[in-house]
């Protein structure tokens, strides 16, 4: 199940009580000065003791449970060790058996709460911020599509085309129908120019190819945004002979870059 689906279904989740829910935002980013030598235990401790002793006041029927969710919470961030992400997100509940983790490659800003349905806000807006996105790197011939979720890098895929095709190849050699180095070299001159129409031709008819392989792939893999990074008139092209809109062009070529370097470069997760 999808990330979205995943929050579709806690959005419509209410618990009956005394069940209740633990919805934890923690921030574990490394690369976050804040976050420096373990300050993220120190946050995890302290949010679930006040939680305690608010309870301890108020429900110790609610307390036991508390302590049932904080142990497994405890345990599975500390079983991630050096493969923490930079934010996890836990709704938790002990009646119901509730149990999702959302392992995120942004921050988030550490929060605690208890209560009836689980609290969506806070990756509600991450996901309108970082959607289930497919971003197209172009480069001639050549197509890579890199699924992402949450600034995530989940999956890649390449496309390649042969723009000259089997039937057709450029001939470098010499032409025979004048003697002379001038007609020889009026002659190269037309195959050039008669190669590179092809190629153009070709390249058109691989694009509107694309265009339909493309839709059929955001349409099977449900993606919510699409960014193409390349050359803007082929991506312009590419955008008319497609039914899912682009939603932005970038003219850069990110094609033979480091694909998770290329995520970070494009959602910019490291501000």
């Amino acid at each position: 199940m999808i990330y979205q689906e995943r929050i579709a279904k806690l959005r419509n989740l209410i618990l009956q009580k005394p069940d209740k829910m633990l919805s934890l935002y923690l921030n574990t980013d490394r690369r976050d000065q804040e976050q420096q030598d373990g300050k993220w235990k120190i946050a995890l401790k302290t949010g679930f003791n006040r939680l305690e002793e608010y309870l301890k006041v108020s429900s110790e029927e609610e307390l036991k449970r508390l302590h049932s969710i904080r142990q497994k919470v405890e345990k599975y961030i500390e079983n991630l060790g050096r493969k923490r992400p930079r934010g996890i997100v836990i709704f938790a509940s002990e009646d119901s058996g509730v149990w999702e983790v959302f392992e995120l490659q942004v921050p988030v800003e550490t929060r605690f709460y208890w209560e009836e349905r689980p609290v969506l806000d806070q990756l509600t807006e991450l996901h309108k911020q970082y959607p289930l996105t497919a971003l197209i790197l172009m480069q001639q011939n050549q197509v890579k599509i890199l699924k992402t979720n949450f600034a995530h890098l989940e999956g890649s895929e390449t496309i390649e085309v042969d723009l000259v095709f089997d039937d057709w190849r450029k001939n470098e050699g010499p032409s025979h129908v004048n003697s002379s180095m001038g007609g020889k070299a009026v002659k190269s001159a037309n195959q050039v120019d008669h190669f590179e129409d092809r190629v153009k031709e070709n390249q058109y008819r691989w694009i509107k190819s694309l265009g339909s392989k493309l839709d059929k792939k955001i349409a099977d893999e449900k993606f919510e945004k699409v960014i193409l990074v390349g050359d803007k008139e082929e991506g312009k092209m590419l955008d008319k002979n497609m039914n899912k809109q682009i939603d932005t062009i970038i003219q850069k070529n990110l094609f033979n870059e480091n694909e998770h370097r290329v995520v970070e470069k494009l959602f910019d997760v490291n501000k």
